[in-house]
């Protein structure tokens, strides 16, 4: 045990703040102006989203994709729910080409609508939330048939309250962003939500919610709303899932005046990262595929943080801080292999 506390001291890891992930997202204002064409994929770094580039259009007349995940597998799903003027499509799960930004219809059409959908790594399950009539469920989405089946209904949300944003953490904490009543984010383990935050800005349009579950569990909300008239914001915040800050974040470049109205470049639908490990791994800290010395010894670097702790700093549980029950997870992972 000795040697090994040497060892470590000597490959003691430094850790720092998170690094800039890639982000992908449905535009919902494709141009040109009236923005009535199908969406387009756009991706962006999280902390330029200024520099955004269009993948491409994703060819589906007469909707708004309202939800975008990936799976561990690195696939891309979103589904659409939100009917533009022109009309046409189905509702329903497609699947992505990150390559192209085409959508591709999986199964069949659906009758139900989702505002949001976010993948659970703990459980291999895509989730999406529907919010109608102060009432929003939870259901399950079948990957290869697009059947969507209900699991509840959330408690916790305010009277009245409709919910659009959705993401899950690493551990499975379920987060909802309500913006009839108050513009706050909530979170829980299950269907009983608490408050996590009261966001600073009338979020009013924002749709868009991530957790990047794979890396650090930092929350990413891509926030519209209406600014100093006649300009909207377009912007992606970022925020720590125990509670410890929400931070506004750089926004998509100059707005464009159409009928004298400052629009926004991207309005994003949502925000899906790919996860960093193909499966996800668990346990492993700096993304190499393996769950080794290097990892252990990155935890170990970071131990005893009481709060502002990150996956990348040792959390494996998702309590912002790294102790006892981190390391029992990383040594109940050790010597495992992802690759």
């Amino acid at each position: 045990m000795r040697k090994l506390v040497c060892m470590l001291a000597v490959l003691s890891i430094a850790t720092g703040a998170a690094s800039a992930v890639t982000v992908y997202a449905p535009n919902a204002l494709p141009r040109p102006y009236p923005f009535d064409g199908p969406d387009d994929l756009v991706m962006f770094d999280s902390e330029d989203p200024a520099g955004f580039v269009t993948v491409g259009s994703m060819n589906v007349i007469g909707i708004s994709f309202g939800g975008m995940d990936f799976d561990a597998d690195g696939n891309l799903w979103t589904y659409a729910s939100i009917y533009k003027a022109t009309g046409g499509a189905a509702s329903g799960l497609y699947s992505v080409d990150i390559n192209t930004g085409a959508a591709t219809m999986q199964g069949t059409d659906s009758h139900q609508t989702l505002q949001d959908i976010a993948f659970n790594p703990v459980d291999n399950q895509m989730y999406g939330i529907n919010s109608q009539s102060n009432v929003t469920r939870l259901y399950t989405i079948d990957l290869t048939t697009g059947d969507v089946t209900t699991v509840g209904a959330f408690t916790g949300l305010p009277d009245p309250h409709h919910a659009m944003g959705f993401a899950i953490d690493s551990n499975g904490n379920f987060y909802l962003q309500e913006l009839r009543t108050c513009d706050c984010i909530y979170k829980g383990a299950g269907l009983d939500l608490e408050l996590l935050y009261e966001l600073p800005q009338d979020t009013h349009f924002s749709q868009g919610m991530t957790i990047d579950w794979s890396r650090n569990n930092r929350g990413y909300h891509g926030a519209v709303g209406q600014g100093e008239f006649p300009n909207y914001f377009s912007q992606v915040n970022s925020f720590a899932p125990d509670g410890s800050g929400y931070v506004l974040g750089p926004d998509f470049g100059p707005n464009e005046m159409y009928e004298g109205y400052g629009y926004p470049l991207v309005e994003p639908g949502d925000l899906a990262i790919m996860p960093a490990n193909d499966p996800w791994c668990f346990g492993d800290i700096n993304g190499d595929n393996q769950v080794n010395l290097s990892d252990l010894a990155q935890l170990l670097s970071s131990y005893g943080l009481t709060s502002g702790a990150a996956y990348e700093d040792g959390d494996l549980d998702g309590d912002a801080d790294v102790d006892l029950a981190d390391l029992a997870a990383l040594l109940a992972e050790y010597g495992v292999v992802c690759q």
